[in-house]
């Protein structure tokens, strides 16, 4: 049997829920085009809005501002994809970018709940919890099927969005 190390707590998770996911539409700026998502911890049926116009707007006019911080790996094809994750503990904002052809870069970001507009980029080496990596996951395999297949197809990799659907 496997223990868990002492100090580490075992009876305090929380059972998995799924979350609502859902596309935010596609962000551009110059050259950049970015494939935007939602999840929520709150239970939203039907095609109703995952976040306010202005945690939006608010989201995607932070990422643009992490745009230079891109050049110090690769910007090369300007293309990726963000998650907006209002969670538990806060809003967390992934913007994820693709260089080097297969290489996936990632930058984090989040606001506290009461104050979803206001994002600081973080430094933790927290990257993605089970919820956000399901897009992630979904993301990896549009970029094999569409850019690394042969094609190249930039188009057919942004118009290839994960579905509404819980996770």
């Amino acid at each position: 049997m496997i223990t868990w190390p002492k100090g580490v707590l075992q009876t305090d998770f929380s059972p998995y829920r799924k979350r609502k996911v859902a596309p935010l539409g596609l962000w551009t700026l110059d050259d950049w085009a970015i494939k935007a998502y939602g999840i929520t911890t709150e239970q939203i049926s039907g095609p109703s809005r995952l976040f306010t116009t202005a945690a939006e707007t608010s989201a995607r006019e932070h990422v643009f501002s992490l745009l230079h911080l891109t050049r110090e790996e690769g910007e090369f094809y300007k293309t990726g994809f963000a998650v907006l994750h209002k969670g538990t503990l806060a809003n967390w904002l992934l913007f994820q970018w693709w260089t080097h052809s297969d290489v996936w870069c990632q930058l984090l970001s989040y606001s506290d709940l009461s104050t979803p507009e206001s994002f600081t980029f973080s430094t933790r080496p927290v990257r993605a919890c089970v919820h956000e990596t399901a897009v992630i996951w979904f993301e990896q395999k549009s970029w094999i099927k569409n850019v690394l297949s042969g094609n190249a197809d930039r188009r057919a990799y942004l118009a290839d969005l994960m579905p509404p659907q819980m996770c």
